[in-house]
């Protein structure tokens, strides 16, 4: 086992030197021939993770950085080169997931202990996802089985009260009309700290500790039922549970720890076919669903409240796959539907001269539909690559949205390879943005983008190096304003307008190295994430950040170190909210007792770094976790 680079950075079934990825094209494509520029995130990497959460250990990748308010169990943020949380389109097994309602997605819902890989594609890529792809996409891969009977189980337990329990079961029959299976669970229980700084802005004090428990199980069972021919499904259903400072929702008098439950399935469908020697065909339905009750107690005086929010969206895939020689034409039809309800109380129409007199409670519900085509085409011409891509997605009460990609690579030697891109994306409006009671605008129009970018790369067994350039326009951000276009019942906060822009230039340096028995990555974002409406920089983006990472492997031993940095940022709550920068040091080790069973454990900010992600609210210190393992080889 090896956490870099040839067996997780460049991971795959079919060669560990050039992993397979899928995202950037929406086929199996080798990395080197992918013109986006992309991270992998292998299996290896993922289990050396102990009590990292999903969110920090994308920040650890190349381009991410990410905003948090505490626990693992807390809301959190991941931005891809300044970009918003709501600006990028998470996948699970190619499912969307996403909140329909605020936007975005439930980062601190999504177990890491059962996903198998990530893949991280950078810049819009709109015209072949649709919405929300402005920053680039995440895909997460759950665990597939193949080959005989493998089980797996593991236990930990660290800082803060945080253990974590996981077991699994792979494999497939043999044979003609071959079924695979697997399925995962995982349990991760945390006492949590006190999340709140002494600087908080919201008037909250140190309030003890804030815990949370996650359940999760996912699965899947597939047969290859004749030669090129397979049917599936796949599941993913996890719940969170976490409690949260806060003031109570009435009054704003009384600071109490609240309790949020949280749940997020995604549910799939699918048939592969070999249609024709050159055409491969996948008609997938899935389904997200998504539910978050928010529970405050009772206060002297009023009672306890329960706010709910409730979603689903189903969505209808038929992806052709054309081969015309080397080259493929992709052709896409696709269907969404969602619904979101909601019962929360009623801000925007309240009386804050009398804070004594309860608020309403504000139901809420809505559907919206989204038919969409898109065509691609993959070009390979000897040193030549080159995409295209057109989409268009017709959205229930703004029309259609267009959205075009073109991409062009060329291979100097077998090791140098350059290329340049422009892609075009969009983010619709949230359900909240268009009709909320009070705050919704139905005249509003879609963010939109525009990104040019640029890379230079040199790649052979044990070297990599990359320089990828990038500047992306945004135009229609959509914040709270009191603007003319605020429809009549507008509340005293203002109603969504599309009231900035912004532009984002950058470059990333990064690079991956096997020197006998080291092991060496890293990387380094300089970037200028500007808001031009005010001239200032973006809330929460840093200037300058990166990675740096050192492994080495002696016998049955593996031990790392990794170092996590990041220049200043500012946040959200007005002036002198400046949060400073800073950098954390991770260790990790790993041991094989015996065949199939190891003795882990890892280190996290190892020099115990005070520094935050949300200005006011604590991250964690220096905490160590430690466990055992065994996974069948």
């Amino acid at each position: 086992k090896t956490l870099f680079p040839y067996t997780t950075l460049f991971r795959s079934p079919t060669n560990p030197m050039n992993p397979i990825i899928v995202t950037a094209t929406r086929t199996p494509t080798k990395a080197s021939d992918v013109l986006a520029d992309n991270v992998y995130i292998g299996p290896e990497e993922i289990e050396q993770a102990g009590q990292t959460s999903l969110v920090e250990l994308l920040q650890r990748q190349k381009g991410v950085t990410i905003s948090s308010y505490g626990t693992g169990g807390s809301n959190a943020s991941v931005f891809l080169r300044g970009t918003t949380n709501n600006q990028t389109l998470v996948l699970i097994d190619g499912v969307r997931i996403d909140d329909s309602i605020n936007g975005g997605t439930n980062w601190s819902v999504i177990p890491l202990t059962i996903i198998d890989h990530i893949e991280i594609v950078f810049g819009p890529q709109s015209s072949l996802y649709g919405s929300d792809a402005i920053g680039g996409v995440i895909q997460i891969f759950t665990k597939k089985g193949d080959g005989p009977a493998k089980v797996g189980a593991s236990f930990g337990y660290g800082s803060y009260g945080t253990s974590i329990s996981e077991a699994s079961i792979n494999g497939s029959t043999q044979g003609d009309q071959k079924i695979r299976y697997a399925l995962a669970a995982s349990q991760t229980l945390s006492m949590g700290f006190n999340t709140i700084a002494p600087n908080n802005k919201d008037g909250l004090t140190a309030s003890g500790r804030t815990g949370y428990v996650q359940d999760s199980i996912t699965g899947r069972l597939s047969q290859e039922w004749s030669k090129g021919q397979e049917i599936g499904l796949q599941f993913l259903n996890s719940r969170l549970n976490n409690q949260l400072p806060g003031y109570d929702p009435q009054e704003f008098l009384y600071q109490q720890t609240q309790n949020q439950v949280s749940q997020l399935g995604a549910y799939s469908l699918y048939s592969k076919n070999q249609v024709m020697e050159n055409w491969r065909s996948l008609l997938q339905v899935s389904a997200q669903t998504g539910t978050a009750l928010t529970h405050a107690p009772n206060t002297p005086d009023n009672p306890a409240y329960d706010s709910t929010l409730n979603q689903r969206q189903n969505t209808y895939t038929w992806q052709n796959d054309i081969s015309i020689g080397t080259d493929i034409l992709q052709v896409l039809a696709e269907r969404k539907t969602q619904k979101v309800s909601s019962n929360q109380l009623d801000y925007n129409n309240g009386d804050f001269n009398n804070l004594t007199s309860p608020y309403s409670f504000l139901g809420f519900s809505q559907t919206r539909n989204t038919n969409s085509g898109a065509i691609a085409y993959q070009l390979k011409r000897e040193a030549h690559l080159a995409n295209f891509s057109l989409r268009n997605d017709s959205i229930t009460g703004y029309g259609p949205q267009t959205t075009g990609a073109a991409a062009y690579g060329y291979f100097f030697t077998k090791e140098w390879r350059a290329n340049i891109n422009y892609g075009t994306g969009f983010r619709a409006p949230t359900f909240n943005d268009l009709y909320y009671p009070g705050y919704g605008n139905t005249a509003i129009l879609p963010e939109k983008s525009k990104n040019t970018e640029a890379g230079l790369h040199y790649e052979k067994p044990g070297l990599d190096g990359h320089v990828v350039v990038f500047s992306n326009s945004i135009s229609n951000l959509i914040q709270v304003s009191n603007s003319d276009t605020c429809p009549v019942g507008t509340g005293i906060f203002g109603c969504a307008s599309n009231v900035a822009s912004a532009k984002i230039t950058g470059g990333t340096l990064s690079g991956a190295a096997q020197i006998s028995s080291f092991n060496l990555k890293g990387s380094f974002t300089q970037q200028n994430p500007v808001n031009e409406s005010t001239n200032s920089v973006l809330i929460k983006q840093a200037k300058q950040y990166g990675n740096l990472a050192a492994e080495y492997l002696y016998l049955k031993l593996t031990a790392g170190v990794g170092a996590t940095f990041s220049g200043r940022r500012d946040d959200f709550q007005g002036a002198n909210t400046g949060m400073g920068g800073y950098t954390i040091f991770n260790l990790y080790a790993n041991y094989d007792l015996v065949k199939d069973l190891s003795v882990f454990a890892r280190w996290n900010n190892a020099l115990n770094k005070n520094y935050q992600l949300s200005y006011g609210y604590n991250t964690p210190g220096s905490n160590v976790f430690v466990g055992l393992r065994y996974a069948m080889k």
